[in-house]
C-alpha cells in the first residue's frame, strides 16, 4: 500500500506521520510525505525574498522531519513543494499511485467550519481514495472495531466497502455497520450484498433511529469502545458543493477518535 502524509510540521502532522508509518509498515507498502507552503492569497506580487525565506524554512524543517524518520528505520519519500496543499496533494496522489492519504486535523466549529473548513475535510472532497484522519490526542494502538456509518443504500457501494474490508483485514478487526434508518429498505437484499462484500471479516449489523444523525453516530462509537470510525462520502458538484457539507467532512471536524472516510465511485 502505498501512503500519502502531508505534513505542515505540526503536533497534529507528527502524530499523523506515525499512524501512516504504522500503515505502511503492516501493509508492506511505501511512505511519501509532503509539505506544501505558498503565499496567502496567492499574492504573487510580493518579492522573491520572501518565497526564498519560506523555502528555506521548509527545506530545514524537512530535514529535521527527515531524521526523525531515520531514527524510527523509517524510508521516506519526501517533498518540499510550492503551491496550495489540497491541490497539491491531488497532484501527488496520481503521481505516487497512492492508494491512501493519512493525516492529522485540529478541526474546527461554528462559524469557521462552515466557512474554511480543514484541510482534512478539503482532501476528503477532492481525492478518490480513502483518508484516514487523525484527530488530537489519537493513541496509535491495534484497531480491533470499526464503526462504520452508512445510510446503505447499495448503489455504488461495493468499491468502499471492498476497501474497508481490505483496512479490517490488515488489523484482523471487526466492522460494526451502523444504519441510518430512513425508508423501509430490503433487509434481504441488503444482508445478502453484506456476505457478498466481506466474506468472512466478521461484522453486525445494528439500526438506529436519531434526528441528530452525528451525534448519534459518535455516541455509538463511543459505546461500542470503536477505534476507527469509517464513512462513505459522496462527490458533489460545484453548484452543489456550495451549498452542501457532506456528513462524513462533518464527521471529519468532531469525531475523537480516527476516521476513514471512504468514497463512492464517480
Amino acid at each position: 500500500m502505498n501512503i500519502l502524509s502531508p505534513t505542515d510540521f505540526s503536533v497534529n502532522a507528527e502524530l499523523a506521520t506515525q499512524f501512516a508509518i504504522d500503515l505502511t509498515r503492516l501493509s508492506g507498502g511505501q511512505l511519501f510525505c509532503f509539505h506544501s507552503y505558498d503565499l496567502p492569497y496567492s499574492d504573487r506580487s510580493m518579492s522573491t525574498s520572501l518565497m526564498d525565506a519560506m523555502r528555506k524554512n521548509a527545506e530545514e524543517n524537512m530535514t529535521i522531519f527527515e531524521a526523525k524518520l531515520r531514527n524510527q528505520n523509517v524510508k521516506a519519500h519526501t517533498d518540499v513543494v510550492i503551491g496550495n496543499p489540497i491541490r497539491m496533494a491531488k497532484e501527488l496522489v496520481k503521481r505516487y499511485n497512492i492508494n491512501m492519504v493519512v493525516m492529522g486535523t485540529k478541526g474546527a466549529s461554528g462559524l469557521e467550519e462552515f466557512l474554511i473548513g480543514s484541510n482534512a475535510a478539503s482532501v476528503i472532497q477532492n481525492v478518490d481514495i480513502p483518508v484516514y484522519v487523525i484527530p488530537p490526542h489519537s493513541k496509535l494502538k491495534p484497531v480491533k472495531k470499526i464503526v462504520l456509518a452508512s445510510d446503505l443504500v447499495l448503489k455504488n457501494k461495493e468499491q468502499p466497502l471492498q476497501r474497508l474490508k481490505a483496512f479490517a483485514d490488515l488489523y484482523g478487526a471487526s466492522i460494526d455497520i451502523v444504519h441510518i434508518k430512513k425508508d423501509r429498505d430490503d433487509s434481504e437484499a441488503t444482508q445478502q450484498f453484506l456476505e457478498e462484500c466481506f466474506g468472512n471479516t466478521p461484522y453486525t449489523f445494528t439500526e438506529i433511529h436519531d434526528e441528530n444523525v452525528e451525534n448519534a453516530i459518535l455516541n455509538e462509537c463511543e459505546n461500542r469502545g470503536a477505534d476507527v470510525l469509517a464513512a462513505i462520502t459522496k462527490h458533489y458538484g460545484f453548484f452543489e458543493g456550495l451549498f452542501h457539507q457532506s456528513f462524513t467532512s462533518k464527521l471529519a471536524y468532531h469525531s475523537t477518535i480516527p476516521l476513514l472516510a471512504l468514497h463512492e465511485p464517480k
